[in-house]
């Protein structure tokens, strides 16, 4: 097992992509409508008190983060204070050095793939699953979070992720769900998740995103030009076609990733699980692979209009070992996932009791 904690590793692109927040919730509806095959169960939650209940080889872990780094409105220090969208967001000195960072370093970036989907259009087999395109994104990631002290903690089977994936070009896999086909989950709990992943997973993926996010700057244009799954909340069909469009790259050989909780957590504790999202791998007889996000919830908490302080000994990735789901049905594997996701998450970040009617 490896743990790394590196700026800029040239082993490792990385990938902005966008976060498939509440978009997800429609991807739940699509799957449990797409599912008329036998070997695939609609799953609606599991809920927060199974979860609650890991065996007791995992509770020592459980206990070993126990602190929380939230900071509370004092301790943020607010220049700013506003609304948007109707909800509250603050500014702090901090914040404003990420708008710095972002402001000098995004014109690189925009740059950076205008030229590579020039290129990927006019040079035939340049680019063909959008590897390199991605890599510009991936790239940025590394140099705004390194440059922001964000850099995340990257630990667990870290070899076995890269063995597992295999190259940053689809075309060094198998037709047969070769090295490369898995499916990548994550616990979602601030906007600041899709870079932080963006800092382990190597080689060409793809993320579920909703299409409204196309319309900001330079992350709207990566998941385009990236050829990222997106959907249309509105449209049944075009949800329908996402989910047809999963399973190619599944079966092409090329991950998806995913947050099963369909939304991003207000709190930063693990939400229960949307259904259907593990259909996409049992459909493609792919394992999963999940990973354990900490800490990005209170280094850019949703009161936040960008990060509210560092993230260096907070941020942090544990790649967990993945998950056959041969054999097993939805909420067998959802729960499987959501004890391994809980493994190794602070406990600030554990769902609180709740009465499993109400889930």
């Amino acid at each position: 097992r490896a743990s790394l904690q590196s700026p800029l590793p040239d082993s490792r692109p990385s990938s902005d992509s966008v976060s498939s927040s509440s978009g997800e919730t429609n991807l739940s509806s699509l799957l449990t409508q797409h599912h008329t095959t036998p070997t695939v169960s609609s799953i609606s939650v599991v809920s927060a008190s199974e979860s609650l209940s890991p065996p007791a080889s995992e509770s020592a872990s459980l206990s070993s983060s126990s602190s929380s780094h939230v900071l509370s409105i004092d301790e943020i220090k607010p220049i700013f204070k506003f609304e948007k969208n109707g909800k509250p967001k603050v500014l702090n000195i901090y914040g404003l050095y990420h708008l710095f960072v972002i402001v000098i370093t995004m014109p690189f970036w925009m740059a950076s793939m205008e030229m590579l989907h020039w290129l990927g259009n006019n040079i035939q087999g340049f680019d063909e699953d959008r590897a390199k395109f991605d890599y510009a994104g991936k790239l940025w990631c590394r140099s705004y979070l390194t440059l922001t002290d964000c850099y995340p903690q990257i630990e667990g089977d870290v070899s076995r992720l890269q063995d597992k994936v295999g190259s940053s070009s689809s075309s060094s896999v198998t037709a047969e769900n070769g090295p490369g086909a898995c499916l990548f989950v994550a616990n979602h709990a601030s906007f600041l998740d899709i870079a932080v992943l963006c800092c382990v997973l190597d080689p060409v993926f793809k993320f579920i995103a909703k299409d409204s996010l196309m319309k900001f700057p330079g992350v709207g244009r990566q998941l385009v030009g990236g050829e990222h799954v997106l959907i249309d909340r509105t449209d049944k069909r075009s949800q329908l076609r996402t989910f047809k469009q999963a399973i190619t790259y599944l079966k092409n050989g090329i991950p998806i990733m995913a947050f099963p909780e369909g939304a991003r957590s207000p709190d930063g504790r693990l939400m229960p699980f949307k259904g259907g999202i593990f259909s996409m791998a049992v459909k493609a007889k792919v394992p999963i692979v999940p990973l354990s996000l900490s800490n990005t919830h209170a280094v850019f908490p949703s009161l936040g209009f960008l990060p509210v302080q560092s993230g260096r000994d907070k941020l942090r990735v544990y790649v967990h070992d993945p998950i056959d789901v041969e054999g097993k049905s939805e909420e067998e594997i959802a729960l499987e996932v959501r004890r391994a996701l809980l493994r190794e998450l602070p406990l600030d970040q554990h769902p609180l009791e709740v009465d499993e009617d109400n889930v």
